[in-house]
């Protein structure tokens, strides 16, 4: 059974399940999902570390497609016994809303071939629907984070093996069965410590910056759909919206304009719509008439 292992005193039967995988020339790819504020992404950190003590928090924690990129593509990367990533917040570039996109495309590629690289990419969501269905297909466990036992600075996890069938187009979930004492366990709860102090506090000194530039990211682009109705932004008038404009702002008053230009007053009013609709207005208060101004 490939989700059988023997019990190793002292160590994880899902660290023992993921060494053997590895030492059998396979990739693993976890999702490990909850709440926000859960600890996800600090569970992952510790069952990184479990696996390699040397785990760097700096530069096996990524939040883009393009850090992990540059980092499985490193010499330093691919020097290493144990190749780990934490890939924290995928769906901000993966997400399940734009599974057509050129990224998401390029990366359910790379998921489905570097099979040979012997990989332990860990995904941090907070429901795994946020991973578009291709890449869901390539995930071989998903790690449900339940909740954080404080006081035992403990998380509580619920592992289940996923296997998906694509003629029924199906996900099965299976636990992982543990022998000890000569007896056949299924694994349902997995507590995982908390992992250390030097690497949490990268980790959220990352993450903060993450969030930042994030949110920095997110204004700009608001700003940028609102772009239209700043002044910077408006479109050129025509020689008679000028004409008009200039005339209002000189004589303040549509009925002086109507007879300067020998056109109707309401000619003048909906040249006025039109000028107001590319963001310009009158300077010049009109007489009985609302007041104008530049905005």
């Amino acid at each position: 059974m490939k989700n059988l292992i023997k019990h190793k005193e002292g160590e994880s039967s899902m660290i023992t399940w993921t060494k053997k995988r590895i030492k059998n020339n396979l990739n693993f790819l976890p999702i490990w999902t909850g709440a926000t504020g859960i600890g996800k992404t600090w569970s992952a950190i510790s069952f990184s570390y479990d696996l390699d003590s040397n785990f760097n928090a700096e530069k096996q924690i990524v939040f883009s497609f393009k850090a992990l990129m540059e980092l499985i593509t490193s010499d330093w990367f691919k020097n290493l016994k144990m190749k780990i990533v934490i890939f924290d917040e995928p769906q901000t570039q993966i997400s399940n809303k734009d599974w057509q996109s050129r990224t998401n495309k390029m990366f359910n590629f790379v998921l489905s071939t570097f099979r040979h690289e012997n990989i332990i990419l860990n995904f941090c969501t907070p429901y795994r629907d946020f991973l578009d269905s291709a890449s869901m297909k390539l995930v071989h466990c998903e790690f449900e984070c339940q909740g954080v036992n404080r006081k035992k600075q403990l998380s509580h996890i619920r592992p289940k093996l996923l296997q998906y069938n694509p003629t029924l187009k199906k996900f099965y979930r299976h636990s992982l069965h543990v022998i000890r004492n000569r007896k056949v366990h299924k694994m349902k709860d997995w507590f995982v410590k908390k992992p250390p102090k030097h690497l949490t506090d990268v980790f959220e000194a990352r993450k903060t910056e993450f969030t930042d530039k994030l949110n920095a990211n997110i204004l700009q682009e608001l700003t940028q759909l609102e772009a239209p109705k700043q002044i910077g932004f408006r479109k050129e008038l025509t020689e008679r919206q000028q004409e008009v404009l200039d005339l209002m702002n000189e004589l303040g008053n549509v009925d002086n304009v109507a007879e300067k230009l020998k056109i109707s007053s309401p000619s003048v009013y909906a040249h006025l719509k039109l000028i107001k609709n590319k963001g310009y207005m009158p300077t010049r208060p009109k007489k009985k008439e609302n007041n104008y101004k530049i905005i």
